[in-house]
């Protein structure tokens, strides 16, 4: 069992160091609950453009080309991310460049100068990016699946990108407010994963509170979402592309509810890897398909179990009816031989995991600064092996219902 070392600054900053002994590289990550499931409509895909502008100057280092020097002159990787309930950055390097790296991440996300050119420049880069996803279904459709599954109440933006319009809309003060008024130390995680020896946490607590030390609390608490489903049932929009592209599920349960072990299994047996259901009918047996996968995901208040598909445009009508009805029968034909393997694969999965400091410092850091606890990998471990048969059949029976399915076609 891995030992954690935690503790808080005066402030409220949460550090976690993960000693991960034999391991070369070492991952130090920072949470901030800052994402897409907080905005309020009129600065849709703020959070994420926010994220974009940490990397375009600080007042330590004034241009994007001389923090990515520095990054690569270090040989390190990094980057960040933007999700619906949190932001992440990080920086994998060697255990002698943990100070640095520290130093450097708090520069970045607490220095940020934001420069008003800068922010034009990237408004034009997320457009862009928008545009990719909206070219490319497969990488796209999932977030425009949760914007046919969620209505849009004006808090809550479904796609974590915003949409062109909205981004065109933000400008400097808008990301200076947002930022000073939700970036909290109180909703703020550092963690430190890999080859963190006893001997020198002292001087990486230094270094935290050096960094970290000096944060204001934010001026107001996020904002609730609504996550009320919407009405909608299908959605079809037509586009000049050669294969058709598909996401159906039904909405679920968050990550506070305790059957989303019986949710996650379902979600393996039916897309979740190369031997699931759906996978092994439409691609194995009939060839309708190159890709299926789970499109699923799960936030506090609700989540969703979906599955999305790329098919051939032939055959892309009898490929949704497949994924229907083994939704529907789901209750009355899950056995226990693709629990056992859903629950095999799973585990073994976890287990592989645990030799990447960047896992852990992921497992880490979302369930220190979602669920304010200590992720025990061991337990959730347990509580997967713990889940039943019935448990998925009820699961399936309460859910996976005909009047609950929502669909999203985008194709010719």
């Amino acid at each position: 069992m891995v030992k954690y070392q935690q503790y808080s600054l005066e402030n409220g900053v949460r550090v976690m160091a993960v000693p991960l002994p034999g391991l070369r590289s070492v991952t130090i990550e920072v949470f901030v609950k800052i994402g897409s499931k907080y905005e309020e409509e009129k600065v849709y895909g703020i959070s994420h453009f926010l994220e974009h502008m940490a990397f375009k100057g600080s007042q330590k280092r004034p241009t994007a080309n001389e923090i990515h020097k520095e990054l690569d002159a270090k040989g390190a990787s990094h980057n960040a991310g933007t999700g619906h309930e949190f932001t992440s950055y990080y920086i994998k390097t060697i255990k002698e460049n943990i100070p640095w790296a520290i130093e450097l991440l708090g520069d970045i996300l607490l220095n940020p100068t934001i420069p008003e050119a800068e922010v034009e420049k990237e408004k034009l880069v997320i457009v862009e990016e928008i545009k990719m996803y909206e070219d490319n279904p497969a990488m796209g459709l999932g977030s425009e699946f949760m914007e046919l599954l969620y209505k849009d109440t004006g808090v809550g933006c479904w796609n974590i990108s915003g949409s062109e319009k909205s981004v065109l809309g933000i400008d400097r003060s808008n990301l200076i407010e947002y930022r000073n008024k939700y970036l909290n130390p109180a909703e703020l995680v550092v963690v430190i994963s890999g080859d963190v020896d006893a001997a020198r946490s002292e001087e990486l607590k230094g270094e935290v509170n050096r960094q970290f030390g000096k944060m204001r609390r934010a001026e107001a608490k996020l904002p609730k979402p609504k996550m009320i489903v919407s009405e909608k049932f299908e959605l079809r929009k037509k586009k000049d592309i050669e294969q058709g592209h598909f996401c159906l599920g039904v909405p679920s349960v968050g990550w506070k509810d305790k059957r989303k072990y019986a949710s996650r299994l379902i979600d393996v047996i039916m897309a979740g890897n190369s031997s699931s259901r759906l996978f092994n009918k439409i691609r194995e047996e009939r060839g309708w398909a190159y890709y299926i996968y789970s499109a699923s995901d799960m936030f506090e208040e609700a989540g969703f179990n979906a599955v999305q598909v790329g098919a051939r445009m032939d055959k892309i009508e009898e490929a949704i009816e497949l994924c229907r009805q083994e939704y529907l029968e789901l209750a009355s034909e899950v056995t226990e031989e693709e629990l056992s393997r859903a629950k095999d694969y799973l585990i073994g999965r976890a287990k592989l995991n645990m030799d990447r400091t960047d896992f852990w410092s992921d497992f880490v850091g979302q369930k220190m600064l979602l669920e304010n606890k200590q992720g025990d990998l061991e337990e959730e471990i347990r509580n997967y092996s713990e889940v039943n048969l019935q448990q998925l059949k009820d699961f399936g029976g309460e859910y996976f219902r005909k009047e609950e399915i929502k669909l999203l076609v985008v194709a010719k």
